[in-house]
């Protein structure tokens, strides 16, 4: 299975609230890393960072109050690979993926609802 079709998956079941937290979550580690190191492309990538959270707030709130909000869920990755790439930031897409699919696999919730 790709990790496209496992993420859908993931927001297509009950493990969907708890994907976007971590994702959310580790975005906003990576962005105060980013903010405090050095480099030329900091804070190109630190606010690509902060695009992509909105992005997952966003698709968290459509879970949680209205469906009109977010993206379509099969539209959810590229939107937020064309945030990451915009600020240089696709290592820490990667990585905040990485972190959520681990956090959903720890807790045993890959089955779709």
């Amino acid at each position: 299975m790709s990790a496209r079709d496992r993420v859908l998956a993931i927001l297509d079941s009950h493990s969907r609230e708890t994907f976007l937290i971590a994702m959310g979550h580790r975005l906003g580690v990576s962005a105060r890393e980013v903010f405090t190191g050095e480099g030329p492309h900091r804070l190109a990538q630190a606010q690509a960072c902060n695009e992509m959270m909105i992005s997952i707030w966003s698709q968290l709130w459509a879970t949680k109050e209205s469906q009109d909000s977010g993206y379509p869920d099969p539209e959810f990755l590229s939107a937020l690979l064309s945030k990451a790439d915009a600020g240089d930031a696709r290592a820490h897409l990667r990585h905040a993926l990485e972190s959520a699919l681990r956090t959903v696999d720890d807790a045993g919730n890959t089955n779709a609802s």
